[in-house]
């Protein structure tokens, strides 16, 4: 089992309505959930006057395209939520191919589908690598696929999959790592202004400041990184941060995983 997090830009004719609205309102994030027959959209937008124009939009589109029926608004600071019956990630709506792929190929989805400036940031757990092979083909012919996240999902540690777990952030660090790192945190390394230097907690541990400074170092970039594909979902214009890597590969990061989980699979036969 592993957990899975690509962002996905659909070609001309293959966006559902949301989608399009985030290339007409691209300072806006959407955050959607959706049981099958009822969408929760929360906004995030600059502005009450931006907020209105995306409710008008929205109101209008549901209509027009899913023949939907708006429930409830609600406002709360820059945010607006919307509760509509209807469903636009349901199979049943063309224009909408993502989810069919997604169902086809054994994947569990993970709320919410984050949108933002044309691209949709997917969060979903999969069981097998051949699924992966199968979905990333299938999503190639629709449409601009890159990988941003994958990692195994621990047996007996299921929950994991569907929460910010502490595990997941924390449980790479080593021992001296962790150590360094709150002994940091606790002295107000991190403070603006620093209450103590990197001199002071090497003295402190007594150990040379090369040291200290290296486990603190790999901390932050184990916690960074851990972070990293939730942070991309927050963001309000969410950036993929591997993007000049990907050009210069001159591949997107969906096909190059394509052939990774093909080397993988081959490897995996070989040993058999």
């Amino acid at each position: 089992m592993f957990e899975l997090f690509f962002r996905f830009q659909p070609t001309a004719g293959h966006g559902d309505h949301y989608n399009l609205l985030t290339t007409k309102f691209p300072d806006a994030r959407f955050s959607l959930w959706c049981n099958g027959n009822t969408d929760v959209l929360e906004i995030e937008a600059a502005g009450l006057g931006s907020l209105e124009e995306l409710q008008n939009e929205i109101t209008t589109s549901t209509k027009a395209h899913l023949d939907g029926k708006i429930i409830s608004k609600t406002y709360l600071q820059d945010k607006f939520q919307l509760v509509a019956r209807t469903c636009c990630c349901g199979s049943d709506h063309k224009g909408t191919p993502i989810s069919p792929i997604i169902q086809r190929h054994n994947f569990m989805r993970i709320p919410p589908l984050v949108l933002a400036g044309g691209w949709e940031y997917h969060r979903l757990v999969g069981y097998d690598d051949n699924d992966l092979k199968g979905l990333l083909r299938g999503l190639d012919k629709i449409g601009a696929t890159e990988v941003l996240h994958k990692k195994s999902v621990s047996e007996g540690m299921t929950d994991d999959a569907f929460l910010l777990s502490l595990s997941s952030l924390f449980g790479q660090l080593t021992e001296k790592q962790m150590k360094a790192m709150l002994s940091a945190i606790e002295g107000g390394y991190y403070e603006i202004p620093k209450r103590t230097t990197a001199d002071d907690l090497a003295l402190k541990h007594g150990q040379p400041r090369s040291t200290l400074e290296e486990h603190i170092r790999k901390a932050e970039s184990k916690i960074v990184l851990a972070m990293a594909p939730y942070m991309m979902m927050y963001a309000r214009v969410p950036e993929h941060p591997l993007l000049n890597k990907t050009k210069a590969a001159g591949a997107t990061v969906g096909a190059r995983m394509m052939k990774q989980v093909a080397m993988q699979l081959a490897a995996k036969s070989r040993n058999a």
